[in-house]
């Protein structure tokens, strides 16, 4: 997503992302990036609902905001709270006993820092689980995503 128009997005989400107003609120908006090639493509326009509009889903693809990072990112839930995390021995892992995928359909391997990363969050994820390509800001990088720095989301039905 660009820059501008991650600003517009921010200011539009974030003062009713911990907001408790009920109100839905959506933006319009086009991705800048290929972590999630093969689902949605560069310069592809997507409409992301606000908190009010409801809670993502599995599999939806989320926007948040992490502390490291200026723009905000938009990448695809797999793991909710209470979710089981297993890491199996190839560097593969398994969320509620599903093989994570990449958006490419392939399985995705851990190696290295976010190999270590996942088994320290084996077992019951206390935060949200979302992923992209391997090497991308994801939660093999970041780490588990708080809810309250989700911003918005894109059900995945509603993607184009």
């Amino acid at each position: 997503m660009s820059n501008a128009l991650l600003t517009t997005m921010l200011f539009g989400l974030a003062s009713y992302a911990g907001a408790d107003t009920g109100e839905c609120v959506t933006v319009e908006t086009s991705i800048d990036g290929s972590s999630l090639q093969g689902q949605l493509w560069q310069g592809q326009a997507i409409t992301v609902y606000g908190k009010g509009c409801g809670q993502p889903e599995r599999y939806d693809y989320v926007v948040f905001r992490a502390a490291d990072f200026a723009p905000q990112i938009i990448k695809q839930l797999w793991g909710m709270p209470g979710d089981t995390l297993v890491v199996l021995t190839n560097g593969r892992f398994q969320i509620n006993g599903v093989e994570a995928k990449t958006p490419f359909g392939k399985p995705y391997v851990l190696l290295g820092s976010a190999l270590t990363r996942f088994k320290k969050l084996e077992g019951a994820l206390t935060d949200y689980l979302v992923l992209g390509h391997p090497g991308s800001d994801d939660s093999a990088r970041l780490g588990l995503i708080r809810e309250r720095d989700i911003l918005g989301f894109v059900p995945r039905d509603k993607a184009p």
